[in-house]
Order: structure tokens, then sequence, then C-alpha cells
């Protein structure tokens, strides 16, 4: 049995009409082109659906009895063109944060969302940095807030800002009641990172970080989530060095301290794949621009982490980079 749509459309315009040239002209089709897609479907079920003699056409007994289901196809064609147009449309995006994506930008991505886009879906998922590289050229991952640049083919990422980097100390170390903390002190002191497993890139992080004080830093291993590496470093296990922006956020037992060397910024932005041009993620990037100028900038008074005047917490990337 073979029939389409289009010959659905034909025996339902002509079993309303009952006129050959009327149910053309509807259809803008030709009259031998109505004739030819009744005839088809009257041989793909070996009956007859309509007579027609010179003076009238009507429906068989096959006819009326198939116009039920007939019509009944045809409502769920136009359900499921009208569900998919709606999914095309609809405004659903994918999302994985860095700790500073999740803690500080994150709350005001989803306010803004919400207040501009209400009927925008976004699903956030935590995910490790292996995870986020398999999951996003995948494409079962739209976007990564906050994080560097990953190396992975066919990557879009738009710089967002430079972060001071900062050292997570626990409240019970004496090195807490200081105002700033020296690289010196790693020499040490154990510094928790991501298990390999997790993150690939975080100990050789270090490591380059430390080498040029001819430091090589004595790794305590942690599952990669910034709430359990921060526990480590409140239970005295060692220092998490992260982001200035964290310094704002609340965590138990932990402090935040700069430190008095000058060290290397890092880079954070918002990655997706070139691919992705979906009007979701336009929208997206648009909000998270907006919302990163107008938290980051100011989630603390400028150096108040900072011992050098030329060190800022937070350098935004120009228009130009962003672009």
């Amino acid at each position: 049995m073979d029939f389409r749509i289009r010959q659905l459309k034909c025996f339902l315009t002509l079993s309303d009409l009952l006129n050959y040239g009327k149910t053309a002209r509807a259809l803008y089709m030709s009259q031998p082109t109505i004739t030819f897609q009744i005839k088809s479907l009257e041989e793909s079920f070996g009956v007859k659906l309509f007579e027609r003699d010179r003076q009238q056409v009507r429906l068989t007994d096959a006819g009326f009895a198939f116009r039920e289901y007939a019509q009944s196809i045809m409502d769920s064609v136009d359900a499921a063109q009208e569900c998919l147009s709606g999914l095309h449309a609809r405004l659903r995006l994918r999302v994985s944060c860095g700790p500073v994506g999740q803690f500080v930008l994150l709350p005001a991505v989803i306010r803004a969302l919400a207040e501009q886009y209400p009927k925008f879906e976004l699903e956030v998922s935590e995910l490790t940095t292996e995870q986020m590289m398999s999951r996003l050229p995948e494409g079962k991952m739209d976007a990564l807030l906050m994080v560097s640049s990953l190396p992975i083919k066919g990557l879009r990422f738009d710089p967002i800002c430079k972060e001071t980097l900062v050292a997570m100390v626990s409240r019970r170390s004496p090195l807490a009641a200081g105002r700033n903390i020296s690289v010196e002190d790693l020499r040490r002191t154990s510094v928790i990172a991501s298990r390999t497993k997790d993150c690939r890139f975080h100990q050789p992080w270090l490591h380059s970080l430390l080498a040029p004080f001819g430091i090589t830093p004595r790794i305590v291993e942690s599952p990669q989530s910034c709430s359990v590496q921060f526990a480590y470093a409140a239970a005295g296990e060692g220092i998490a060095i992260t982001t200035a922006s964290m310094a704002i956020c609340s965590f138990p037992d932990v402090v935040a301290l700069p430190f008095s060397e000058p060290l290397p910024a890092l880079q954070l932005g918002l990655a997706s794949m070139e691919s992705n041009e979906s009007t979701a993620m336009t929208v997206f990037r648009k909000i998270v621009m907006q919302c990163a100028e107008a938290t980051l900038e100011r989630r603390l008074p400028m150096n108040s982490f900072s011992s050098h005047a030329h060190q800022p917490v937070v350098a935004f990337a120009s228009q130009r980079e962003a672009s």
C-alpha cells in the first residue's frame, strides 16, 4: 500500500466539494492532476472511492468509510507540523558553567532571560572539563559559560574578562591571619587540583604557573567540583587557587587571600561551536555579555583583592575582542 499526503488532501477536498473543477481550483492544481491523484489513491487501496457521471460526483460506501480515516491522518499531520514548527522556533539551550559562571554570573543571566525572554528554556548541567570537551562538539551541550578556551576543533570562544588569581585558605591556617599570601608559601603547603580524569589541564596549569618561581607544587587531588575543592581547603588539606570573583561567594571556613606577587590573569569567556548559529545561541550570547559587564564590574571595588595597582581584579574584553 502506498499513498501520499497530497492524495489525501485531494480526496478530502473532493469529498467536500463533489466537483473536480472546483477541487482543482481550491488546491491550485489542474483537473487532470486531481483525477490522477484520486485514481492513484483508489489503486493503492483497491477500492473505488467516488462514483462519477455527467451530472454529479458522489462518495461510494468505501469513500464514506475512508473519509473518517483520511481526516484523522490529516489532523495528525497538521498537529505534527505545528509541533515541529514550535520546536524550531523555541528558544532552548543546554549550558554548563565554570565556577565563576555558576556562582557569580549565572544568577544574573537567569534573571535577565526571565525578564526579557520569558519563554527561553535554559537547561544547566554540572560537568567536568572532560565531559564538556566531549559533549560540546557532539551537540549534546550548546554552550560553556566562563571557561578558558579549550582545544576543540571548530570552537568559537567569546572572551569576557580576565580574572586575577587568589588563594582559598583554611580559616584555621596561620596563613589566614595575613592580608595576602606569597607564592613562596606554596613551597611548604600542598595545592588542591582536579583529578586528571576530570580535567587534564588543571595540574599542568598549576605547574606552569609556579615554575617561574622554581616551585614544583605538591598536588592533592580532588574531584573537579569547586565546592568540594574549597571543602578540602577548609579542612586544611591544602590551598585552592581560584579567581578573584569567587572571593565574594560564601564558602564556610575558607578565606580568600590575594597573592603578593603578580601572577598571570586567567582569561574566561563563552564557548560554543562555530556551527551553532541558532536564535537561542545568539540570544544567550547577547544576554551573557550584558550581564557580565553589569555584574562582574560591580561585584567588588577595583583592586580590592590586589596589592598591585597595575593588576586589577577583572579586566573586560573590548567590544572588538568579544565580537
